[in-house]
């Protein structure tokens, strides 16, 4: 758990609570002419850059966090960025609280066996908000409404098109942890191998933060399998591949590796949802979701030399949409509204 402390003009720090393993920090003021920096280096750290695949898996056991030490308990405001940090952050809360929300739990699979508990957070009277119109949807249609979609914060600078390949023998990438199905990774595999049946010609690269398991090994289907990935090679992995497939289901919060490809200027295959069109708009190229026989039918045009084309400009183009400064501005917005607001007014 990260706590971080963001003094507003004349009062206490905004606390952030966070789920993160490591050594806790403590809190900390900063100037008032720094607030946005630090609401943008607290909402950025807090989906964590984990290695290149990463998951939403659990990393271990959900615990109870304490809040104590710094100025964390005196916090005017303070955020949960997981589902199990939301009851340390309303325990003696001063003042508003928010759930920061990057993916419904509730409905992971992997969550299962947690989902009431999950669902009682959710049910908590904290300020929801969402990185995405989307999930904000989807948390409207649980019944957790009302929600501020604040943005997804993105820092693309590593991720640009590299120099233009041929493509002849194209190399498709596919990002994510097989087991978790959230990811669809065991869709696109299917999907691939269909194409392959059908006469495509090209090679698998996976990145994961998993190592392959029996059934990917069985496949036959992967050429290259980066395990952990550092994500400071995560650019290359991009530039050195001349498509990629996101197969995510509609329950992903937010798909930060099609953020990524797109930077790159990669052509983006994508299962149809509706936080993949709101990412990628029409820069990317689709096939329905789940369904391995229709990524099998798209995934021709995919690789065309018109697709690349098309890619290297739309693609940087629909990712410099996220900008990571308008997070921090709609951040600070609502903290601030709801600081001018009574203790007793129901959030808004």
């Amino acid at each position: 758990m990260d706590r971080r402390g963001l003094r507003t003009l004349d009062g206490p720090p905004l606390g952030i609570v966070k789920r993160e393993h490591g050594t806790p920090a403590a809190g900390a003021a900063v100037h008032p002419d720094r607030l946005s920096a630090r609401v943008r280096r607290a909402f950025g750290g807090s989906q964590g850059r984990r290695p290149a695949g990463r998951s939403s898996r659990p990393q271990g056991p959900s615990r109870r966090h304490r809040l104590s030490g710094g100025e964390l308990p005196s916090a005017d405001v303070r955020v949960a960025t997981f589902w199990s940090t939301v009851a340390p952050a309303l325990e003696g809360a001063r003042g508003p609280v928010f759930h920061l929300c990057q993916g419904y739990e509730g409905d992971f699979s992997f969550y299962a066996d947690r989902k009431g508990l999950i669902e009682e957070a959710y049910g908590q009277p904290t300020r929801k908000l969402a990185v995405s119109e989307a999930l904000a949807a989807r948390l409207t249609s649980h019944g957790y409404g009302p929600v501020t979609n604040v943005g997804q914060a993105f820092e693309g600078g590593s991720f640009f098109p590299g120099p233009d390949r041929n493509g002849a023998l194209p190399w498709i990438l596919v990002v994510g942890p097989y087991d978790a199905d959230v990811k669809g990774i065991g869709i696109a595999l299917e999907g691939l191998a269909l194409w392959r049946r059908q006469g495509g010609a090209f090679r698998v690269r996976r990145v994961s933060t998993h190592p392959p398991g029996e059934a990917e090994r069985a496949s036959g289907l992967v050429d290259a399998y980066h395990h952990t990935l550092a994500p400071e090679r995560m650019p290359h992995a991009y530039r050195a591949s001349d498509v990629f497939i996101g197969p995510s289901r509609p329950e992903e919060g937010f798909g930060l590796p099609v953020l990524e490809a797109l930077a790159s200027g990669l052509p983006c295959l994508l299962s149809d949802t509706p936080g993949h069109r709101e990412i990628a708009g029409d820069a990317a190229w689709y096939f329905a979701d789940g369904d391995p026989e229709a990524l099998a039918a798209a995934a021709p045009a995919a690789v065309l030399p018109a697709a690349r084309a098309k890619a290297r400009i739309e693609g940087p183009r629909a990712a410099a949409r996220f900008d990571t400064s308008k997070v921090a501005a709609n951040l600070e917005r609502v903290f601030l509204e709801a600081l001018s607001k009574g203790p007793g007014e129901a959030p808004a």
